[in-house]
């Protein structure tokens, strides 16, 4: 009850403003327009070299899945890189400024072209437990530093073709 109670307190870092399904030629993607905060603890950690993890759960038409992005600073290349998990492809920026704003528009694929009259919840977070081993706990109880949870929004069903 405690643990609840600090939650409470802790600011907004994470909302996703808009979401939608597109078409692609592989299938299709949940593309993703949100605002994402990061506190001064998390930036410092991703400009040690501490890699950070958005988690998104993606609900509903038979689509629950989890996307994960990466974000990690590489010293010896001196630039910060993004990318999803599952997928070998890299995105590199000179700045963690450019990084952040990369991260203001995201395509998130789905396993499978959802049905037209169908829609589902998108959920995005800070994924603590992938943090190193000694600073997950702390992290866990300084939630004011790095809590960064989206409340789950709906994502709207596609239209069909015309």
């Amino acid at each position: 009850m405690l643990l609840a109670g600090c939650l409470r307190d802790t600011p907004e870092r994470a909302r996703i403003v808009e979401s939608r399904v597109q078409r692609t030629v592989a299938g299709a993607s949940l593309d993703v327009t949100q605002e994402l905060r990061f506190s001064q603890t998390m930036r410092k950690a991703l400009d040690n070299g501490i890699a950070l993890r958005l988690v998104y759960r993606i609900d509903g038409c038979g689509l629950d899945q989890v996307t994960t992005l990466r974000m990690r600073y590489t010293p010896l290349n001196r630039h910060y890189e993004l990318q999803q998990d599952g997928n070998p492809a890299v995105r590199r920026f000179a700045r963690s400024g450019a990084l952040f704003a990369a991260l203001d528009r995201v395509r998130l694929p789905l396993r499978a072209l959802p049905k037209t009259d169908c829609s589902g919840t998108l959920a995005v977070a800070l994924d603590l437990t992938s943090l190193p081993t000694p600073l997950r706990f702390p992290a866990f109880l300084s939630s004011d530093q790095w809590r960064m949870v989206s409340p789950p929004v709906a994502w709207p069903s596609i239209s069909p073709r015309a």
